[in-house]
């Protein structure tokens, strides 16, 4: 009897690890229903980000496909020409089972700083609706807003401000691409370059003694200057 339960014990435990490990690594497409429900503007409850999980910059490479997607003032919704951005993102994911994005939702500087954290969070969230609905899974899309706190362009200009209304994206590759992805650059080898100095001693002349009139006695006068 003890030895069945200490199997039952055992299976159990493999158990909880296979299912915490799948919990991790979240299916890399979205289901009908949230794919439905993020075709009708729904909101799409999002689980507890995994701990240790990081995020960083895309590569050089990447960094072309996951281009920040711009806003109109005080707006959330997608224009025609993020959806295009957002195509070839929902495409890159799908093409990368393991990656996930963090999204990040941005401000201009007008408005109070609440009123803009919660336009953040509704851009961002409106971004992971749009590729939900590309059938990315949306376990997969974090979101985060920062409302006026990180504008791309500081000056009070219209040019500016249409910068800054936006949503960026930091990247986890997962497995060793995430680790080699957050590495930070080897430092270069010091090159240490050295100078041959060649000093050459000259004879100094030292003056001429004076006669002080004693006989068998020369002396040399020493001026002392002081400040």
């Amino acid at each position: 009897m003890r030895k069945n339960l200490t199997w039952l014990m055992a299976l159990l435990a493999v158990g909880v690890v296979f299912a915490a490990g799948c919990a991790s690594k979240p299916k890399p497409t979205a289901t009908p229903d949230e794919q439905m429900a993020a075709l009708e503007g729904w909101d799409i409850p999002l689980d507890p980000l995994t701990e240790g999980i990081a995020f960083g910059e895309p590569t050089e490479e990447d960094a072309l496909i996951l281009r920040p997607i711009y806003f109109d003032f005080d707006k959330s919704e997608i224009r025609d020409d993020g959806r295009l951005v957002l195509e070839d993102i929902a495409a890159w994911m799908l093409e990368r089972p393991e990656a996930q994005l963090k999204i990040e939702g941005h401000c201009d500087e007008r408005g109070t700083k609440e009123y803009n954290l919660a336009l953040g969070e509704r851009r961002a969230l409106s971004v992971r609706s749009n590729l939900t609905g590309l059938n990315v899974n949306p376990q997969r899309l974090h979101t985060i807003s920062y409302g006026e706190e990180m504008p791309v362009c500081p000056e009070a200009t219209e040019e500016c401000w249409s910068q800054n209304r936006r949503a960026e994206f930091l990247v986890n590759y997962g497995g060793e691409a995430a680790a080699a992805q957050v590495a930070p650059p080897a430092p270069e080898e010091a090159i240490l370059e050295y100078e041959e100095i060649v000093v050459i001693e000259e004879p100094v002349e030292l003056p001429a003694e004076e006669d002080t009139g004693t006989t068998g006695r020369r002396g040399r006068s020493i001026d002392r200057y002081h400040q």
